[in-house]
């Protein structure tokens, strides 16, 4: 889809992902989490359940960290190609913690959306 743009050259998906730009997508989940919770969207009546408030409590921490690291990268973007001597996990530290805060804030909004824990319909 890429080749499709006038490029210098065809830029790498791990390009376009390395600074941490994963972290928006993590604050989208968490944000539609929080909605979910407060507005459930059904005309009948709904409760919080027990472990609402601890859900509420991990989207919004989930929230701030997944917008800290995608501010973070914009600032400070890092150099590709690798340089030598680096090692993966150390060089790309902001990719894998903005792609576990990804993670984590999807399986939220699963655990909220399918009923598993938040509201509940009365």
């Amino acid at each position: 889809m890429l080749k499709g743009f006038a490029f210098p050259s065809a830029p790498k998906v791990i390009q376009l992902i390395k600074d941490g730009q994963l972290g928006w997508v993590g604050a989208g989940f968490t944000c539609s989490t929080l909605y979910e919770i407060f507005e459930p969207g059904t005309g009948k009546a709904m409760s919080m359940e027990a472990g609402a408030g601890y859900a509420i409590g991990a989207a919004i921490v989930f929230l701030a960290a997944s917008s800290v690291i995608a501010a973070l990268g914009t600032m400070l973007p890092v150099a590709y190609p690798m340089p030598t001597g680096a090692t993966w996990r150390t060089h790309y530290q902001i990719l894998i913690k903005s792609v576990g805060l990804t993670i984590a804030s999807a399986v939220l909004f699963g655990l909220v959306h399918y009923g598993t824990v938040g509201v509940r319909t009365l």
